[in-house]
């Protein structure tokens, strides 16, 4: 890896997060990290870029701009198709309007693609050449890397696993859908599911947690989570067979969930498929950010 300055972004759909990553000898550093909640608009979001852009610029040196963002993405010509958690975000050219700004060179990709990218070069996969990533957060988003390499498909979208159907008929999905996996192990798909089966509100982390202390009622919740999970991981060692997959989010950091899952998918799994190592990421929530910044540094 070069030795370079990128200031880095990673546009998620509740916060935008910046900093400045340098690449060293194999290793890197991030500075100058700022989050920001994500605006609810096309507009306020382009400013508060402009804005994060114009700071980092008036505060020194930066060798080039590396952008992560959800959604479709064109990278070659650094533009966003759609984002579908972002209001009015279709079709925005975020390789010109920050380019402009920055007099830099500007490159955009998916942010889980960037994810993959961060978790392959420094990351628990690095000694490994067939990967699956995913990244759960307010839905789901998945890379593959194949050989060594980055998988995208014809049209920049490999690695949508969050819309594999799991619940045939199921809960509707925002890509019109019903069924999909992002809707069932997500914070919110916990406190839905808490309510479905005792009438009352309770927070993802509190379930967690009460579920780790002894629960019965929490641990039940926790474990049908797992289970949906599983379903997801199955799918994915059996069609894809990968040496590991990677899992970032603050779903994993709950123990319980991840080795219920886990635990399915030996069980459950095709028996070569049962080797699927599955790790939680190890570059925490930084992940998104160092992989935007390695798609300039490269």
């Amino acid at each position: 890896m070069p030795t370079k300055n990128i200031l880095a972004i990673d546009i998620g759909g509740t916060k935008i997060a910046s900093g400045i990553v340098s690449f060293r000898k194999g290793g890197f550093d991030v500075s100058n990290y700022q989050k920001i909640k994500t605006p609810r608009n096309k507009k306020e979001t382009i400013k508060k870029l402009l804005e994060i852009t114009a700071s980092y610029k008036n505060g020194g040196r930066f060798d080039g701009v590396g952008i992560a963002t959800l959604g479709r993405v064109n990278r070659e010509r650094g533009v966003v198709i759609n984002a579908g958690n972002l209001k009015g975000w279709q079709n925005v050219n975020l390789k010109k309007i920050i380019g402009r700004t920055t007099k830099k060179e500007v490159r955009v990709d998916n942010d889980v693609k960037c994810f993959a990218l961060a978790e392959s070069e420094f990351g628990k996969s690095k000694k490994y050449k067939n990967a699956v990533y995913l990244a759960i957060g307010t839905g789901l988003g998945g890379a593959i890397k194949i050989d060594g390499k980055l998988y995208r498909g014809e049209k920049n979208i490999a690695g949508e696993f969050g819309h594999m159907v799991i619940v045939n008929g199921g809960e509707k999905c925002a890509c019109g859908n019903r069924g999909c996996w992002q809707q069932y192990v997500s914070g919110k798909a916990i406190e839905k599911l808490y309510y479905k089966f005792y009438s009352k509100r309770k927070n993802a982390r509190d379930i967690a947690l009460d579920s780790e202390r002894g629960s019965s009622k929490d641990k039940k919740i926790i474990k049908k989570t797992a289970s949906y999970l599983a379903a997801g991981f199955i799918n994915i060692a059996n069609t894809i067979n990968p040496e590991i997959i990677v899992v970032g989010g603050s779903i994993v950091k709950q123990k319980e969930i991840l080795d219920f899952a886990v635990e399915e998918v030996k069980r459950k799994a095709l028996i070569p498929a049962r080797k699927t190592k599955i790790a939680r990421s190890c570059l925490g929530e930084q992940a998104i950010l160092i992989g935007a910044a390695i798609l300039d540094a490269r």
